[in-house]
This record gives structure tokens, C-alpha cells and sequence, in this order.
């Protein structure tokens, strides 16, 4: 268990409480027990004067007989009993004047047997009553109860938090069909039941954006389409050109918002399962029509986890960005330590890498075909998995670097 949790904590308190509570309980058992103990102690040493004051101090025999009946006393002349209750546990001692009278207990009676200054004598307590305060530890049992029954209707009113710790991790990882309304009335579902409105404002706001996206692109698709084909039917001018370079750009601008919105979506799920990186080398130089062996790399049967579409289009867009970025025209990859870098010489970046994961900032570079979206594209699906980004620039080679290990 965490020891930062707040079950934890509560846990933590309700244990210290117990073991105060059990020696608090303890100690009023001692007090009690001893109670009892000394009053019954009062009570045999009256006794014991009263067979002293008749043994010595000149008191008749109807008179022993009349203050022991007072007390509940009677005098047993038994042998056999007498030699059966000394070979008993002796239960006290009452410590008379000239001697001490020790007290057993036998078949639910207490005896009494007198000194040997006064005699074998045997005394028996009719109305012997058991010794004990079994009453202090039933209701010990009745708090405990009473405390357990407490520590389980808070520990069962924090449970829901463990859920929405759940429902709002699976959010952080791109689920939207979530339900966090709560029928309860504390605190916790009062923030559940807030976190829920947040959460289908969120969505309206996304499924809005998502729709907006495709419907502009989808709106944009038809005179594109249209002013290319007008194009070829335009005699060869500069003209000509400057259109031609403006569809070119506008359809690259169209498909790398559809790349976003398909990856940035609010119904967009990581599908993750095993893939080996050459697999997805591969399919990521198909992507960009290329020849899978162009591209050095030591990849051999390294594998990760991983949805094999949104990887692709990492590999796909590191890959590109390389190629385009470079002074030969070339990339390779290197794989070492959970770290895949993407190598190309070429200029260093001016800016931090921090710059350039910002939605449309691109290297100073003239490159005409880029928008400044790769990174941020890159950036947002390697989030996705957990995994992280970086870049290295070392005697005129750039590296980009994704760690595979999982960084949440």
C-alpha cells in the first residue's frame, strides 16, 4: 500500500487507535481485577480476625460461630476435603496477626485453611462468587466492533476515488467514452459528478473541432480538385506556375490536418500489441515510397509495444524530416539501450527541440513541402505511449532520439 494514500493514513490512525484502545482496556482490567481481588481480601482478613480473636483473644465458640455465619462461613470437618484442597493451587494469602490463612479454590467453592498456630481448621465460603471482570473485555469487543464498522464505511466511502483515479487515467490515454456520474451525496461524487460535466464539455469541444476539420478539408477537397484540372487546360506561364504551387501546397496542408486530426481525435485509441521496429521501418518507407533497404539501420528483432499505424506515421515523419533536412539526401537508424535515434548530417537545429514540437514551426531551412506539423505529430503520439523525445547534435549529426522506455 502507498504509505502517501490517504487509506493509508487512515488506516495507519485506526490501528494506532486500536492498540491505545486495547491498552487502555487492559489497564482498566487490572484496576478492576485488583478491585475485586482487595475486597475479597477485606473480606477473608475479617474472617481471619474473627478466628484469632477466638483462638487468643478469649472470644466462645458460639461467638466464632455467629460472626462466621454473618459472613457466610462455615467450618468443615473434613480430613479428606482438608488434605484434597492444600494439593489445590493456593488462590491468596490474608496475612493475619500471628499468622496467615491461605484461601483455594475447589468444585466452585473458595476454603479457607487457618495456620498451624490455630489448627487443621477448614473453613468453606458459602456464598463463594467467581473472581473475574470478563464484562471490561465485552465491551472492549463492543469498540472494536464499533471501530472496524467505522473503518469500513470510510474506507468504502474513499473507494470511488480508486475509480475515478481509473476512469481519469483512461482519459489521460485518449478514452472519451466514459461515465463518472455518481448517485452519492459526498464529497467524492460531487467531484465526480463535476468531473463528469468537464469531461462531455470536453468532448462537445473536441467532437466540434473534429467535425469542423473534416468538414473544412472536405469543403476544400472540391475546388482544389477542381482549379488542378482547370490548370492543364492553362497555356505554360508563370501564371501556371504560381497556381500549380499553391494547390501543391494547399492539398499537403489538407492532408497533414487530416494526419492531425485523425491522431489528435477525441475517438482516437492506442491499440497497443508487440511489433518488431524493422516491421515498422517498413511499412513506414512504403508510406513515403521508398526503398526499404535505402535506409541503413541495425534494427535485427527488437520489439515494442505499440499501435503499429501511429508509429508508422512517426517513423514515416522522422524519416522524412531527415531525408529533407539533410546535406546528403540520407538517414539512418541506430538502435542501443531502449534509445532508436534517426541520424542525418546536416545543420543543427537553432531553436530547442521544445520550439519545434509547437504546432507549425519548422527548421529555418527553405523547404517548401512542410508545415511545421511533423514534430508535433511525432511529439503527440509518442506521449500517447509513454514514450519520450530528444535530440543530439554531434560533429554535424542530428539525432533524433525516442526513448522506449515508458516514461509514465
Amino acid at each position: 500500500m502507498n504509505r502517501h494514500s490517504i487509506l493509508f493514513r487512515i488506516s495507519l490512525f485506526f490501528v494506532i487507535a486500536l492498540l491505545a484502545m486495547t491498552g487502555l482496556f487492559k489497564v482498566m482490567y487490572d484496576h478492576e481485577f485488583t478491585s475485586v481481588r482487595e475486597n475479597l481480601r477485606v473480606h477473608y482478613h475479617h474472617v481471619a480476625m474473627s478466628v484469632m480473636r477466638w483462638r487468643f483473644g478469649g472470644e466462645s465458640k458460639e461467638q466464632l460461630l455467629h460472626a462466621l455465619k454473618k459472613d457466610n462461613i462455615q467450618i468443615i470437618s473434613d480430613p479428606e476435603l482438608y488434605e484434597d484442597v492444600i494439593t489445590e493451587e493456593k488462590f491468596d494469602t490474608v496475612y493475619c496477626a500471628k499468622g496467615e490463612f491461605d484461601i483455594f479454590e475447589k468444585d466452585g467453592y473458595r476454603y479457607i485453611i487457618a495456620p498451624s498456630s490455630v489448627g487443621e481448621m477448614l473453613f468453606k465460603d458459602l456464598k463463594t462468587e467467581p473472581v473475574h471482570v470478563y464484562y471490561v473485555w465485552w465491551l472492549y469487543f463492543g469498540f472494536v466492533v464499533v471501530l472496524f464498522a467505522l473503518f469500513l464505511s470510510i474506507a468504502i466511502s474513499i473507494y470511488p476515488l480508486k475509480h475515478l483515479q481509473t476512469q481519469i487515467r483512461r482519459f489521460g490515454e485518449g478514452e472519451m467514452d466514459l461515465d463518472l456520474a455518481s448517485t452519492r451525496k459526498d464529497e467524492i461524487a460531487e467531484v465526480s459528478n463535476e468531473f463528469d460535466k468537464a469531461l462531455n464539455k470536453i468532448q462537445g469541444m473536441m467532437n466540434s473541432r473534429a467535425i469542423f476539420l473534416r468538414n473544412i478539408t472536405h469543403e476544400l477537397k472540391t475546388p482544389v480538385t477542381k482549379g488542378k484540372l482547370s490548370l492543364e487546360f492553362l497555356e505554360p506561364s508563370r501564371t501556371k506556375e504560381i497556381l500549380s504551387d499553391v494547390f501543391v501546397r494547399l492539398n499537403l496542408l489538407m492532408r497533414e490536418f487530416l494526419q492531425i486530426e485523425n491522431v489528435t481525435s477525441c475517438d482516437c485509441y492506442i491499440d497497443k500489441k508487440s511489433y518488431h521496429l524493422a516491421d515498422i521501418l517498413d511499412n513506414a518507407t512504403d508510406l513515403l515510397f521508398l526503398d526499404p533497404g535505402s535506409i541503413e539501420h541495425n534494427l535485427s528483432g527488437q520489439s515494442i509495444e505499440a499501435d503499429f499505424d501511429l508509429m508508422s506515421i512517426v517513423f514515416k515523419n522522422l524519416i522524412d524530416n531527415g531525408i529533407k533536412y539533410s546535406n546528403d539526401g540520407k538517414i539512418f537508424l541506430r538502435f542501443e539501450d531502449d534509445r532508436l535515434a534517426f541520424c542525418s548530417y546536416g545543420e543543427a537545429m537553432k531553436n530547442p527541440l521544445e520550439y519545434y514540437i509547437q504546432p507549425f514551426t519548422k527548421c529555418d531551412m527553405n523547404v517548401e513541402d512542410s508545415f511545421g506539423l511533423g514534430l508535433y505529430i511525432i511529439y503527440y503520439i509518442l506521449v500517447k505511449h509513454g514514450f519520450s523525445l530528444s535530440y543530439e547534435y554531434n560533429d554535424g549529426l542530428n539525432s533524433f532520439i525516442i526513448e522506449l522506455k515508458k516514461t509514465v
